[in-house]
């Protein structure tokens, strides 16, 4: 049953939503000393919101006020969002602090700090 409610609701928002791209963080080689380096993959194209966190919930949970909420549609994504990845939407940088999925599979919701640093 979930199958199938995350494809029809996939097919009812896609196109509706906000044009977002994810950029998957890597570690990519070494920087000659035996570290891995950390990078970001190409971005990714998806669909997605960007809101905010209600304030008492944010309180009780220590969520900063300056937390986005951004949800992206998880039927427009190829790979399996993760912790710090970024997301460009809405002409902002954000970087995944938490990400938790919906019961369905329809949407990845990611707690996410503002970022001035694009990939």
């Amino acid at each position: 049953m979930l199958d199938d409610l995350a494809a029809d609701v996939t097919a009812a928002l896609t196109g509706t939503l906000r044009t977002a791209a994810l950029w998957p963080y890597t570690l990519d080689g070494d920087d000659g000393y035996g570290n891995p380096v950390p990078a970001y993959g190409p971005a990714i194209a998806c669909e997605g919101v960007k809101g905010s966190f209600e304030s008492v919930l944010a309180g009780l949970s220590g969520i900063p006020r300056t937390d986005a909420r951004i949800e992206l549609l998880a039927g427009t994504l190829t790979v399996t969002p993760k912790r710090l990845d970024k997301i460009n939407i809405e002409g902002g940088w954000w970087i995944i602090t938490a990400i938790e999925v919906d019961p369905a599979g329809v949407m990845w919701l990611c707690q996410c700090s503002e970022t001035t640093a694009a990939p």
